[in-house]
């Protein structure tokens, strides 16, 4: 993965994992005591977070520390093969909770089925 992409994904996790579990911003943000834009700060560059805001994220969002800051060793390979019209998704996770895991496929599951309705809407 490129430096950029990497830093990009580190970027969106927080969001990733909140979105994949189901929480908007503005629940995270009462769960935190804090405005919806400011978590919308978090979400765009965490290392400007304190460090307790960020365990109390990672808290609420039911991951380590290290998940919500992005600093595990977690690879995901995505290869796009074209199958029947349709592309496919191999993925490979290590040094991750179970809970973020399971967000995670909640997330791909949820873009394969953007990618699916997309290529719906080009076809017609």
């Amino acid at each position: 993965m490129e430096n950029t992409n990497k830093e990009k994904f580190k970027a969106n996790r927080i969001k990733v994992l909140r979105e994949s579990l189901g929480y908007s911003q503005e629940y995270v943000a009462s769960q935190l005591n804090i405005t919806q834009q400011a978590l919308s700060r978090i979400e765009q560059n965490p290392e400007n977070a304190t460090l307790n805001r960020l365990k109390e994220l990672s808290l609420i969002l039911g991951v380590s520390l290290t998940s919500v800051i992005g600093e595990e060793d977690t690879y995901i390979l995505q290869n796009f093969q074209q199958q029947g019209g349709q592309a496919s998704t191999v993925m490979y996770m290590t040094g991750i909770s179970e809970n973020e895991r399971k967000a995670y496929e909640n997330h791909i599951k949820d873009l394969k089925e953007q990618l699916i309705l997309l290529s719906d809407l080009l076809k017609k």
